[in-house]
């Protein structure tokens, strides 16, 4: 297939799912495309193009996290790449790093290097783990669904709450315990399965 007609479907998928959720048809997405239903059933199907669009998404968010490792300011480096995965975050990628465990962990690991920086410089808290802050991202990831149409920004001061919650001058301890990487896999793999089941939304 010509780059330019690859191009050209992976942009338009991006956005159909962006658009839609999983529920789009890859007619709707060729139709974007200004290709042929054949050209796109020819070269991908819809979990090829989810595949394609997560692939492409992590290696920039794996670029970022290098750069954010790099930052003299941990806690920095850590916020701004949060920022980063929440701006730039889709319903498909969403769909596909709760389904696949393997890319989920390599994403978590971003989290967790970062995290542990920032921990070590003692500017986060040190009972936050990797899992609490995935959970943390979901659940703003939800309000970016609700509150997008109208007000596309209101997750950043959702964001700024949370994170004044996990620097470390907050010294009293968090209630509870937190979840447990093997607890949170099974958790994401029972959502994610419903949520492909009925085309759902991101998160």
């Amino acid at each position: 297939m010509p780059r330019d007609n690859r191009d050209r479907i992976l942009a338009a998928a991006a956005q159909a799912f962006a658009d839609d959720g999983l529920s789009v048809s890859l007619i709707d997405i060729a139709r974007r495309a200004g290709v042929g239903n054949a050209t796109l059933h020819r070269n991908f199907t819809k979990e090829g193009l989810v595949e394609e669009l997560f692939r492409d998404w992590y290696a920039q968010r794996q670029a970022l996290a290098d750069r954010a490792m790099a930052d003299p300011d941990p806690w920095h480096g850590l916020v701004s790449f949060l920022e980063d995965v929440l701006g730039t975050c889709n319903r498909a990628v969403g769909a596909l790093f709760a389904i696949r465990p393997d890319w989920r962990q390599r994403f978590q690991a971003l989290i967790r290097d970062l995290l542990i920086r920032a921990q070590n410089a003692g500017v986060a808290r040190s009972d936050l783990t990797t899992e609490d802050v995935t959970l943390v991202l979901l659940g703003i990831a939800r309000t970016m669904a609700i509150t997008g149409q109208a007000t596309p920004e209101l997750w950043r001061r959702h964001l700024a709450i949370v994170l004044d919650g996990m620097r470390a001058d907050h010294a009293r301890r968090l209630p509870g315990l937190p979840v447990t990487p093997e607890q949170l896999d099974q958790d994401l793999r029972t959502w994610s399965c419903h949520a492909l089941r009925n085309g759902a939304a991101w998160p």
